[in-house]
């Protein structure tokens, strides 16, 4: 493939973190990035399409058609209450899309990131997992918004941990109304006592810009056939000193203005974080009471007609079947919102027509709160169980670029040589392809894997090479010896 040109640009920005901007009404915990991407051979075309979509929807004298266009309360209930308007536009966009274009998208959550300046000392260790940790009090505060809790991230730091003991014990007392419901809450809540200690000061409440960034390079790296890129970023000097800094190169600032590929990544990471909000504004408690009952969709989530539908269905191709990837979807370790939008994806995506949704409208808040929390369980798992003491990829931006092994949901047999880990502690796999070997970073699941086959003397020599199948199941990565 010749040189690629990749977009970058984002939605719900906070520049400094606050407790101004924290506790501000309209304040959104996620800041989501989308990469829109292609072969630079086909951008002329693309760029015609895409002036084309945009003078059919752009309003008189404006200049560029920007996300704003799709106002927040069109989503109160997803797509459901787009104007028809509106269902066009987004189908119209979405239909810009196929297979041979990149597409990546990052959620971060704001609250973890303050979260871990605060306990910046709980770090994860061999055979110690403190990120189950800070997803919990992430998901707590983004959850219940505790104002005594959020105003002492800003203050004393002892007076932080005694008011976070204060509000976790209140949690577990007041769980005891509905022990069956909140067991799974309880159990953090609890959990997280046992290791709570000291906190630091926070020092900066300044936003960092890495993390969707060092998400787009292990999505590069999953992608052998790309020979060049050069990444541009909506103009935002700090988004590119941090992708120089990673070793992103080259790097432009551009206006959007004049660039469409700008206006494309725009367009999408506005469709995506208005879903994205909307999904937390429903799974947002509104009372006390609320905070101990189930907490269901409304219905009118899943009144669709066919067009709306579709639409889902779009979305899902363009986010999750296209170029289908590991690190095609990126998110921190509290990423519930992202995890709730692929779940409603993949439910929605399992009916045929809007006739065959609408039979049994009663039944699916219950039955997609069900898929959603299986999702958000084996999320949860993961961070229980996974062995993360690597560094921060930003820590040492080489290993971002690292030849990553390309996993999806269909199995692919690879002749693997050798198993290995690299220096900082990175599982790896010599694969043969074609009579040459090449080393591979594999996903962070594998650990187990090849510790076992690294750990037992001989094992390795007895078994490899081999053919070897591996696939994503459940949201895991497996390996079998064939």
């Amino acid at each position: 493939m010749a040189k690629c040109k990749f977009y970058y640009d984002e939605t719900e920005h906070s520049r400094s973190l606050t407790l101004s901007t924290v506790t501000a009404d309209e304040f959104y915990d996620g800041f989501v990035v989308v990469v829109v991407g292609w072969d630079e051979n086909c951008e002329a075309e693309l760029e015609r399409k895409y002036l084309a979509f945009e003078e059919r929807y752009r309003s008189p004298g404006a200049v560029e058609l920007k996300s704003t266009a799709l106002a927040k309360k069109q989503f109160r209930y997803g797509f459901r209450s787009l104007t028809k308007a509106n269902v066009r536009l987004v189908r119209d966009f979405l239909d810009l899309f196929d297979d041979g274009m990149f597409v990546y998208c990052s959620f971060s959550s704001k609250v973890e990131h303050l979260v871990y300046r605060l306990f910046d000392r709980y770090r994860n260790v061999p055979g110690v997992n403190t990120d189950f940790m800070k997803y919990t009090l992430a998901k707590l505060v983004v959850q219940y918004r505790p104002r005594e809790i959020v105003e002492a991230f800003y203050g004393d730091p002892e007076k932080l941990i005694r008011e976070l003991r204060a509000f976790l014990l209140d949690r577990i007392e007041r769980n005891k109304t509905n022990p069956a419901l909140k067991r799974t809450e309880t159990e953090q809540c609890q959990a997280l006592l046992a290791v709570l200690g000291d906190a630091s000061a926070l020092k900066s409440a300044e936003w960092e810009y890495y993390s969707p960034l060092e998400g787009f390079a292990l999505y590069l790296s999953e992608h052998e056939e790309i020979n060049g890129y050069e990444l541009n970023i909506d103009q935002e000097e700090r988004t590119a000193a941090a992708a120089r800094e990673l070793g992103f190169d080259p790097v432009f600032q551009v206006d959007s203005k004049d660039c469409f590929g700008i206006r494309m990544a725009d367009m999408f990471a506005g469709i995506a974080g208005k879903l994205l909000k909307a999904i937390r504004a429903e799974l947002t408690y509104r009372s006390k009471d609320d905070e101990l009952k189930k907490n269901l969709f409304d219905e009118k989530w899943f009144e669709l007609d066919n067009a709306r539908l579709e639409l889902y269905k779009q979305l899902r191709r363009v986010l999750m079947l296209f170029d289908s990837c590991w690190y095609k979807t990126y998110g921190g370790v509290y990423s519930d919102d992202l995890v709730a939008l692929i779940s409603l994806l993949n439910y929605l995506g399992n009916f045929e027509d809007a006739d065959t949704l609408r039979a049994n409208l009663d039944i699916h808040a219950e039955a997609f709160n069900a898929c959603c929390c299986t999702d958000l369980a084996l999320h949860f798992d993961k961070l229980k169980t996974e062995v993360p003491w690597r560094d921060a990829p930003n820590a040492n931006s080489e290993n971002l670029f690292r030849p990553r092994l390309r996993l999806a949901d269909e199995p692919i047999v690879h002749n693997v040589v050798k198993v290995m880990f690299a220096e900082d502690g990175a599982p790896m796999a010599v694969v043969r392809e074609s009579g040459k070997d090449t080393a591979y970073v594999l996903p962070d699941d594998l650990v187990g894997w090849v510790s076992m086959l690294v750990s037992n003397e001989g094992l390795a020599d007895l078994v490899l090479p081999c053919d070897v199948r591996l696939q994503i199941v459940n949201g895991r990565c497996c390996a079998d010896i064939l």
